[in-house]
């Protein structure tokens, strides 16, 4: 078995000393746990639990990649959720400005299980050093989106673009659409 409560114990909360993902005998799955951020070379899931205070936006469950996956294509591979987690068949990142009460608790930008892991990483609180950020910006939104960026890995080939105004000519664009906010964010898009 996998022991993801032992490496949980060391930190802030010590109730989580007790917790094991087990996996049976024999099979392919090899995973480990970061409380750190994704773990280089592995493929990786968000543990997210946004109702605990306590650190939990950098957990995450790895495993050995187990298939040959091919790269993303924009969009057709990607989604926001803007209700909560999705449907199974995709992996993501929380999209989350803790300063907006509209509803930006809930929001997730996704993409397909088969495709590798674009190594996207969110940030409200500026660009994320080392990576190439896109901010994520609404102008007639008063809750801080000044300081929101999606973030990419700096060799990645998505090459995100973002408005708050419409589609942009001559890109493939994907709608971010929060209906219970309501500072305009019906128009808003990322694109590549």
């Amino acid at each position: 078995f996998t022991s993801v409560g032992a490496l949980l114990s060391s930190g802030i909360n010590a109730e989580y000393g007790d917790n094991y993902l087990c996996e049976p005998l024999g099979s392919p799955y090899k995973f480990s746990w970061s409380s750190a951020g994704p773990i280089a070379g592995k493929s990786c899931i968000q543990w997210l639990e946004t109702a605990d205070p306590h650190t939990w936006d950098d957990n995450y469950l790895c495993a050995d990649s187990m298939l040959p996956q091919r790269e993303p294509r924009f969009p057709q591979d990607f989604w926001f959720y803007n209700s909560g987690f999705p449907r199974t068949g995709y992996n993501c990142i929380h999209i989350r400005e803790g300063a907006d009460p509209n509803s930006w608790d809930n929001n997730f930008f996704c993409w397909r299980h088969e495709v590798t892991d674009p190594g996207m990483r969110w940030s409200s609180a500026g660009p994320i050093a080392g990576m190439r950020c896109t901010q994520i910006l609404e102008s007639a939104d008063p809750h801080t989106w000044k300081d929101n960026y999606l973030c990419v890995p700096n060799t990645s080939k998505l090459h995100f673009r973002w408005s708050s105004a419409g589609m942009i000519r001559g890109t493939s664009c994907l709608q971010w659409r929060e209906p219970h906010d309501p500072h305009t964010w019906s128009d808003n898009f990322l694109c590549a």
